[in-house]
């Protein structure tokens, strides 16, 4: 079984208006990191223009941080050669509806052909299962960590959120 970790950094909550400008994948076989993609990815300045202040406060963008950052197609299709689907694939975040609806929607938008995991795994599901009967009463990942007792440094970064995706997932599904 192959499960791809992903965490998106937008900016703003739609993927009709918005864009990925932070990408992180880790992938896992058998439960093992075996590969890894991460990049900061140039918006446009279209993007910029309808980019929600507050969002892109969260992901802390400034020019300066993405001076480097991979331009738009090159980014769709480094994600989706990464991303392969086979009907052993699933794609795994906390609220992977968000997630996979951006992903979906930037590699559309650039042209790049989509075989993206069908399946999908959220872990605010499975948190919901097994962290609200033990007093957590929040799903968002930021309490979950609170709960948990887990650092918030760097969170709202795109590597950040997938590994404690991974963690999160392991914790409540162990092998």
């Amino acid at each position: 079984m192959i499960l791809y970790f992903v965490d998106c950094e937008t900016t703003g909550l739609s993927p009709q208006k918005n864009t990925i400008i932070e990408f992180c994948g880790i992938k896992h076989e058998n439960r093992r990191e075996v590969a890894r993609l991460y990049m900061k990815i140039a918006p446009t300045d279209d993007d910029l223009s309808k980019a929600s202040s507050q969002a892109m406060a969260v992901n802390g963008y400034t020019s300066e941080k993405w001076h480097d950052a991979v331009q738009p197609k090159e980014a769709a299709q480094r994600m989706a050669r990464f991303l392969y689907g086979t009907s052993e694939t699933a794609l795994v975040a906390h609220n992977v509806k968000f997630d996979a609806s951006f992903i979906r929607h930037f590699l559309k938008r650039y042209g790049v052909d989509q075989n993206l995991p069908y399946r999908t795994i959220d872990t605010v599901s499975l948190a919901f299962i097994h962290l609200k009967p033990r007093g957590c009463n929040s799903m968002k990942l930021d309490n979950i960590r609170r709960f948990l007792g887990w650092s918030l440094e760097n969170n709202h970064t795109a590597t950040k959120d997938a590994e404690d995706c991974v963690r999160l997932f392991d914790l409540l599904i162990p092998v």
